[in-house]
């Protein structure tokens, strides 16, 4: 599998290009011009296996996937990801030209997200473990935590660095995905980051159920603030393509969440 891409996305390109090299070329296009099987395997360089189409004889190639390589590597893992779910640079362009109109939403979408987080207990209760990095006062009962809590406010600074990020990020890098690894990692009681190890700063300790719905709402919301960005702004496919993009990305970070949860 290949290691990730490390050049630009050329905007003014007219064809979509995977912004990490696919696992393996898979063939679907038929016919196949004077090219048996056995030279179609050899010409891709993959182990990949035939099956023939149940509505016309072509044959198509199966990409085959290594479980455990996918599970242990970062990078094979988010090869399969964006392959898998069709992320483009074509994908990476539609985020980049409506960040500029959807990132004045953000604080917004903060707000309402810990107002939605303060309605259950159990995901109110979170916030009254000490978070890494913050020192100030902090409630002994949880009748005590409001939204205007010193952690709470602290909380938001973060969460909105998360969000803004997801809009402006380079997802040719793989330091990008390397963030958003971090970002699931943080949330399961292990830090991520050698400093807080270091300083005895213990991390958060989130279900990975709250995580993900709280994804969910973040999607909802962002999807929301696109489509309703003025046509001077964006076309009304652009506005689709972008939530498109923005709702891929969105499940790649929760996969990244859900595998420092779920042993597969």
């Amino acid at each position: 599998m290949s290691q990730p891409v490390s050049h630009e996305v050329d905007a003014n390109a007219a064809e979509e290009k995977p912004l990490f090299s696919p696992i393996s070329t898979t063939l679907s296009q038929c016919p196949i011009d004077n090219l048996s099987l056995s030279d179609a395997s050899h010409s891709t360089g993959t182990t990949s296996t035939p099956a023939t189409s149940t509505q016309h004889s072509c044959p198509y190639f199966t990409q085959e996937v290594d479980p455990l390589l996918i599970k242990n590597s970062l990078d094979d893992r988010i090869a399969y990801l964006t392959d898998f779910l069709n992320f483009t640079s074509r994908d990476s362009e539609m985020i980049r030209k409506v960040a500029p109109s959807v990132n004045d939403v953000i604080p917004g979408l903060v707000d309402d997200l810990y107002a939605k987080l303060f309605e259950f207990d159990i995901t109110k209760k979170v916030f009254m473990t000490r978070n890494q990095g913050f020192d100030g006062p902090l409630p002994s009962r949880l009748e005590d935590l409001t939204l205007d809590s010193a952690q709470i406010v602290f909380r938001k600074v973060f969460m909105k660095a998360w969000a803004r990020r997801v809009l402006t990020a380079d997802y040719t890098k793989g330091k990008t995905w390397a963030y958003m690894d971090k970002v699931g990692i943080m949330h399961t009681g292990v830090s991520p980051f050698k400093h807080q190890r270091t300083m005895g700063i213990a991390p958060l300790n989130v279900p990975y159920r709250d995580c993900a719905l709280t994804l969910g709402l973040v999607q909802n919301i962002l999807q929301t603030a696109i489509l309703s960005l003025p046509v001077d702004v964006a076309t009304m496919q652009e506005k689709i393509d972008a939530v498109s993009a923005i709702t891929k990305v969105l499940w790649i970070q929760n996969d990244l969440f859900a595998r420092h949860y779920i042993n597969e």
